[in-house]
């Protein structure tokens, strides 16, 4: 009996931390816990920006884009070296590649996390800074497309010149 007890104690904790974790509804894949929306002290789940469907060279792209420096998360001072652990903890199968968009004093580095066949990726995108600058998060998009990207293109994306292959 007592097994039992805490057999069913164990299964109710268990479906909580599954609820209380978030995931991203277009990819199904966990959202940093730093992204939850927070007003007033209650909480209201995860909250992406819908981003505008668009494509990259001959594939269809559709998004979701949490910003992290938004005054009403949970966390809007997270690093981008803790986000980048983050997901590396919680993406397990998934390649990353690293770059910066621009080389001035307003360059923002940018980590990807993509699916081997390039259908799904994740972006980690830093308030500023070039690679190895570690600023604060500026936010996490969550893209799916149709057909997936080439690791060459996926790379370039951190570099801001598309290259189509």
């Amino acid at each position: 009996m007592k097994s039992l007890y805490f057999s069913g104690t164990m299964l109710v904790f268990c479906i909580a931390g599954a609820y209380a974790q978030g995931t991203d509804a277009l990819t199904g894949l966990p959202v940093i816990p730093a992204a939850e929306t927070i007003l007033a002290g209650k909480s209201y789940g995860f909250q992406p920006a819908q981003m505008p469907e668009g494509g990259v060279c001959k594939s269809k792209m559709k998004g979701d884009f949490y910003a992290l420096l938004n005054m009403n998360v949970k966390d809007n001072k997270v690093k981008v070296s803790t986000a980048v652990a983050w997901y590396d903890a919680h993406l397990s199968g998934f390649k990353k590649t690293q770059g910066s968009q621009g080389q001035t004093a307003s360059s923002r580095s940018q980590t990807v996390f993509y699916n081997s066949a390039g259908t799904i990726l994740v972006l980690i995108t830093g308030a500023s800074g070039r690679p190895g600058e570690d600023t604060n998060t500026y936010g996490v998009a969550y893209q799916r497309y149709e057909p997936g990207l080439s690791e060459k293109t996926i790379a370039s994306l951190t570099q801001g010149k598309i290259v189509c292959q």
